[in-house]
Order: structure tokens, then C-alpha cells, then sequence
């Protein structure tokens, strides 16, 4: 009997995190074809994030998107990542006022686990940023970037699209 109970609770739970990620999807400024999005993503400012084609956005990531987020097409953001395009003012006088930064991350990005993309900040297209990664600057394209602060430790040259 317990069994069956698992069973439809896991139905219900699958059913559930589909139609919130179709509910998300709804929102945002652009969504691509075949998007995923995984339980437990947070998107603060839906209305300000545009995905282009087969990105995935795995569990438990977080985005403040208030101030211009945009993910390239093939894009993958692995679990536990935060992109946020929103931060405070450093004034300790004035530290409640917010200030908004666009963030764009190109195509064919990979996010490792944990990465921690801040505002302003441009991912070029093909890089791949390190688990854990702290990015506070630009990424060159088919850059690999890992550590805190995130520091570029090799271009890739650019691939070839395969038929």
C-alpha cells in the first residue's frame, strides 16, 4: 500500500513542477523551443529574462533577472547556480537603494554547479565557467573560468558545428 501512495505522490509532484515551469515559461520576456527547467528553480523578475533554444536550467538555481538577464541558445546552468543583475549601492548611507546591471550569458554556455554570475557581467559565447566560479567580469568566448574571483585559465578554440 505504501507503495501506491509513493507512486501517486510522485505523479503528483511530476505533474505539479511541469505545469510550474509551463507557468514561468509564460512569463518570461523571450522563451525559446525546448526549454527545461528543473524543481526548485527561483526567478525573481521573470518578466526581465529572455532564453533562447534548448537551455536547461537545472534544481535549485536562483535568478534575479529584475535588471536584464538573457541565456544564449544550448545554454546549460547547472544546480545550485544564482545569476543576479541586481545588487545594493556600496554608500553604507544609501545601501538600501538597488542598482540593476544586466547580465548576458551567450550560447553554448556551460555553468558549473554553484556558480555565482553577478551583475554586469558578460558570458561570451562557448565558455565554460568552473563549479563554484564567483565570474565579477566579463568572460571571453570559449574561455574555461574557475575560482573566486573567477579567473580565465584557458580559450578553447572554437569548435566547428557538426552535422
Amino acid at each position: 500500500m505504501k507503495y501506491i501512495y509513493a507512486r501517486v505522490i510522485d505523479r503528483l509532484l511530476r505533474a505539479y513542477r511541469k505545469q510550474h515551469a509551463r507557468h514561468l515559461k509564460s512569463q518570461f520576456a523571450a522563451c525559446g523551443e525546448r526549454v527545461t527547467i528543473e524543481h526548485d528553480v527561483v526567478i525573481n523578475g521573470a518578466g526581465d529574462l529572455s532564453i533562447g533554444d534548448d537551455v536547461t536550467i537545472n534544481s535549485m538555481t536562483h535568478i534575479f533577472a529584475t535588471g536584464g538577464v538573457s541565456i544564449g541558445a544550448r545554454s546549460q546552468i547547472s544546480a545550485l547556480c544564482s545569476i543576479t543583475s541586481v545588487t545594493h549601492v556600496a554608500e553604507v548611507s544609501r545601501r538600501t537603494e538597488l542598482v540593476y546591471s544586466p547580465v548576458s550569458i551567450g550560447q553554448d554556455v556551460w555553468l558549473g554547479t554553484g556558480a555565482i554570475i553577478l551583475p554586469g557581467v558578460r558570458v561570451g559565447d562557448g565558455a565554460i565557467v568552473g563549479a563554484g566560479a564567483v565570474v565579477t567580469k566579463d568572460v571571453p568566448p570559449f574561455a574555461v573560468v574557475a575560482g573566486v574571483p573567477a579567473r580565465t585559465l584557458k580559450v578553447q578554440t572554437a569548435q566547428p558545428e557538426q552535422e
